[in-house]
């Protein structure tokens, strides 16, 4: 699918930052309290639509919103499942940066990625790796 840009990114930053733990998650729901809990900052990558831009393109959204699977349509989001851990008492970290990258129609489906996320697929991945040592370095 086209919104597997995401996660092809993120697979490509395993083993990039020392220390760091990298995660392909797919779906955002409550077994992400587990694998959240106890860190102190994450880095999000999704597909995005509508941001503006053109698909292959890589935006930083401060709210999340235009991000495909942050959000889903039964209400449940990402940034309200940090607040449920906290209001739980479980330590959850802080979005530090969340990665759109824009693919265009969300319901054009295909096993591939589309010609124009392919071919800004290597400077995605480098733009993104130098904003996160650029964010990193100011902890």
């Amino acid at each position: 699918f086209r919104s597997r840009i995401g996660l092809i990114l993120t697979e490509n930053l395993e083993g990039k930052f020392p220390g760091a733990d990298t995660a392909s998650i797919i779906l955002v729901g409550m077994e992400l309290l587990d694998i959240l809990a106890g860190y102190d900052h994450v880095f999000l990558i999704d597909a995005a639509t509508g941001t503006g831009g053109e698909p292959g393109d890589l935006k930083e959204l401060s709210d999340g919103k235009g991000a495909l699977h942050l959000f889903t349509s039964h209400g449940a989001n990402f940034f309200d499942l940090l607040k449920l851990g906290r209001d739980m008492g479980l330590k959850m970290p802080e979005p530090a940066a969340v990665f759109g990258i824009e693919i265009g129609n969300a319901t054009d489906f295909g096993t591939a990625l589309s010609p124009a996320l392919r071919s800004a697929l290597p400077s995605l991945g480098v733009a993104i790796r130098e904003r996160i040592r650029e964010i990193m370095g100011s902890y």
